[in-house]
């Protein structure tokens, strides 16, 4: 492959990722509101599992997003929440805690954004 083809060829992989970092960015407002939901829904016992296990499985996807966008420190957060959030027998005030952490994370991003 040439040299130019190959400059081309990064140049579009380039402006894909920051598509879809922009995507991603654009999403965030929303996960942060679902997670928060779902962080008011688990303060009573008999809704924190499912609650726990939801917020697990939303962590988990940004723990496989966010590092590979360049988001490191969402995805570092958000694999910590997915572990202790899957975790039945965590204290749940470390739980929201870890959650509330990745939240952080994300609105940094958002702030971030909006300068």
């Amino acid at each position: 492959m040439s040299h130019d083809l190959q400059t081309r060829e990064r140049q579009r992989i380039d402006e894909a990722i920051a598509s879809l970092r922009i995507k991603f960015v654009d999403t965030l407002e929303e996960r942060i509101l679902d997670i928060e939901a779902l962080l008011q829904y688990c303060r009573t016992a008999e809704n924190r599992s499912r609650a726990f296990q939801e917020i697990a499985r939303k962590a988990h996807n940004l723990a496989g997003v966010a590092p590979s966008l360049g988001f490191d420190a969402i995805g570092d957060a958000a694999r910590e929440a997915e572990t202790i959030a899957g975790d039945a027998s965590a204290d749940p005030a470390t739980v929201i805690q870890k959650v509330e952490t990745l939240l952080d994370e994300m609105e940094v991003v958002l702030d971030q954004d909006a300068v």
